[in-house]
Formats: structure tokens, sequence, C-alpha cells
């Protein structure tokens, strides 16, 4: 046999060989959307990677304030996780057709307008009510008195069930409508002599870098401590500080991910299953305020000095 004829009988015998074998497994893509500056999205997506830490997916980081149009939903890329309001909105100008993961936003009033896309599960922001009531009860025993300054244009309206199951729980709450940052004091005002803790829901709207520092000082002023969002709240001068775990978020986000990988039904949780407190020590004091540290596996709690 010549040179020639081998090689053409070994060229044949490997196109025989690749016809026979089987093609290789694609690797599913998720993609996350996110602000990557933002401390929150960071440690939500801290969470995605350890929830699919075990799975054979490919996780994709884009910054949402740099994403373009088009290109999220790629061959290959089985779901989207989108972290914050921001991130929502560039995977809703996509409109892809493969299943999202919405998640770090707030749940939207009744009321508000409807988009006209929507997402396969979505792990909200909110603190309800029951579970703030909850930490209180844990951290300040005996303060039993409320008040909420309720913005109906952003936030989900305090029901006469959660009053009634607020009742149950051993507690009174007042509620105040405030819609306008120009509002805010007055708001604040309004709950002199009636109320132990102020409770004030995110709303960006209302909360910003003009309006945080006069609302802690008439907080200070009228004996009216604040329950912040945040940790940067309490910090800034809120007494307390009750929010979400962010990277136990993400991680509810990773494993709905993962059921949609599975090819199992994606569940929506109520809201997040895991909260943080942390009290400013030096505005309690001010206040005259003592509190409780919560037993060990009730959530992360953290004391400012």
């Amino acid at each position: 046999m010549t040179r020639k004829a081998i090689i053409a009988a070994a060229v044949s015998l490997l196109a025989l060989a690749l016809v026979g074998a089987p093609a290789p497994a694609t690797v599913p893509q998720v993609v996350v959307v996110a602000s990557v500056e933002v401390e929150a999205d960071r440690l939500a997506i801290e969470g995605i990677r350890e929830a699919l830490g075990k799975t054979r997916a490919e996780i994709q980081i884009v910054d949402a304030g740099r994403a373009t149009g088009g290109h999220l939903a790629a061959p290959g890329v089985r779901v989207i996780i989108a972290i914050g309001s921001e991130a929502v909105q560039v995977v809703e100008a996509e409109r892809p057709s493969i299943p999202v993961i919405a998640t770090l936003i707030l749940r939207r009033p009744p009321g508000a307008d409807a988009s006209s896309w929507s997402a396969a599960a979505t792990i909200p922001l909110d603190v309800s009510l029951p579970s703030l009531l909850s930490r209180l009860k844990q951290v300040f025993p005996g303060k039993t008195r409320l008040g909420i300054i309720h913005n109906p244009a952003t936030s989900v309206a305090i029901t006469d069930q959660l009053q009634a199951r607020a009742q149950q729980q051993g507690f009174m709450v007042r509620v105040v409508a405030c819609g306008e940052p120009a509002e805010l004091l007055a708001a604040l005002a309004s709950f002199k002599g009636e109320v132990d803790f102020v409770w004030c829901l995110p709303d960006g709207s209302l909360y910003n870098s003009a309006t945080i520092k006069p609302l802690i000082l008439a907080s200070l002023d009228e004996h009216l401590p604040l329950i912040g969002f945040s940790e940067s709240f309490a910090r800034a001068g809120a007494a307390v500080g009750i929010y979400p775990d962010f990277r136990d978020i993400g991680a509810q986000a990773g494993e709905a991910a993962r059921q949609v990988l599975e090819g199992q039904a994606v569940r929506s949780p109520g809201e997040p299953r895991r909260l943080r407190v942390v009290v400013n020590q030096s505005v309690l004091r001010l206040m005259g305020l003592r509190y409780v540290s919560p037993a060990p596996g009730d959530g992360e709690f953290s004391v400012l000095p």
C-alpha cells in the first residue's frame, strides 16, 4: 500500500470515528445582570455563585450600567438573573424568551403600572411586617408601639389583615402616609408620644442624601427612634437597621436558577428568608434605650459603637 493510500485510509477511519462519537455536552450558561459597584449586588453575586457551585453551569456577570441590548440571551444561555431595579430594566428592554429570575427589587403596590414583561421567579427585597415585628420583639422586648412612614405610590399597603396580625403579636401599629420628601418631617413629628419606633420603608423617592440628615436630627430631637432599611442608614443615625441578608437573597436566586436548569418548577419565595439586625449603640444611649442580643441562629446581629 502506498503512502497516499495509507493516509487516505487513516483519514477515512478518523472521519468514521468522529461521526460515531457523541457530541460534547453543552455547558449551560447563567447570565447575571447587576450593578457591580453596589455592595448589595456584589454580595448577592457571591450567594449566586455559592448556590450554583455544584452545578455544571457557567456564570457570566454583566454590568447593568454597561449592558447593550440583544446579547443577554445568547445561544447556550439557559437563565438570566437580574439583580436590582436597574438590571431588571436592562433585561426587560431585551424581553428575552428564556426564564428570568429577578431579585433585590421591591414588590409593586396594587394599582402600580403593570409591565408587559414578568419574571419566572422574583425574590423580593421587602421585609414583611410580621418578620420585622418578630425581630423587634427579640431585641427590644416591651417596646410594642410601631409607627410606619408609608408612601402609597411605592410601598405595599399595611392592610387591616396585617394590622390584626400585629395585634396578635402584641403590637400596636400606626401608619402615616407620606408621598413627598417635603412631607417627611411632618410625618415623623405626627408620631411624637405615640410610638416607640418609626419604621422607614425602603423608598428612594423619600430617603436620599438631602432628606436623611434632617430626618435623623428630627428623630433625635423628638425622641423618635428610627428603624432603617440598611446598615448605612443605621450608621447615619437610625437607632436600628433591619434589612435582608443580601448574600442569602443571592443564594435564593441561585437556587431558583438551579431549578430552571434541572427542569423543575420554579418557586418564588414570599420574602427574604434571612434578616440582619444592626443597632446603633450611641443613638440608643441618647434615646435611653437598651437592647437584648438575640439567641444564636436568629439571624445576623451586630452592634455599631
